[in-house]
């Protein structure tokens, strides 16, 4: 008797390289590079996720700043998926302190994009998302592009952090 495959490790090992383009797409960014961004893929229980980050934003286990994608079963029906950032609590060491900083930034920034994005103000963790659409066939370039996006949140951070 064989031990099935669970839906969300196939959905990891079929959206593996089209996650991998996304990431081939971002290094290719003048911004990613210059400002030294990094990027981590892993599986999760519902299937594969992206995070987008820079080293000094206490993301070493994962639980710290960074911008956030993934792929369910549900994401690939709908041929839509967000990019979410997080601001978890596990490894921010003075969050009232950056969010109090960055917080009012972000929001005057976001306020002024067209896109379907939510902003919240007062959140534990998810601070704001951007809702992104795709297809097969233009995936990366759509992903990258939303990325590009919202890395101009990535001063307003730094300066966040370094008020800390």
């Amino acid at each position: 008797m064989t031990n099935p495959i669970p839906e969300d490790w196939h959905i990891f090992m079929d959206q593996y390289s089209p996650m991998m383009s996304v990431i081939r797409q971002l290094a290719k960014q003048d911004w990613y590079v210059r400002e030294g961004w990094t990027a981590f893929l892993g599986h999760y229980h519902a299937g594969i996720y992206l995070q987008v980050f820079k080293p000094h934003w206490f993301n070493h286990t994962g639980d710290g700043i960074h911008l956030e994608t993934g792929l369910t079963a549900e994401t690939l029906q709908n041929r839509a998926t967000g990019i979410d950032l997080h601001i978890t609590h596990k490894n921010l060491f003075d969050r009232d302190r950056f969010n109090a900083y960055a917080t009012p930034r972000m929001k005057a920034l976001v306020e002024s994009w067209p896109d379907e994005i939510w902003f919240k103000e007062h959140t534990v963790s998810e601070r704001l998302g951007l809702s992104v659409r795709f297809t097969k066939t233009n995936f990366p370039q759509q992903m990258a592009a939303a990325f590009t996006r919202l890395s101009a949140l990535g001063p307003i951070i730094d300066a966040g952090l370094a008020q800390l």
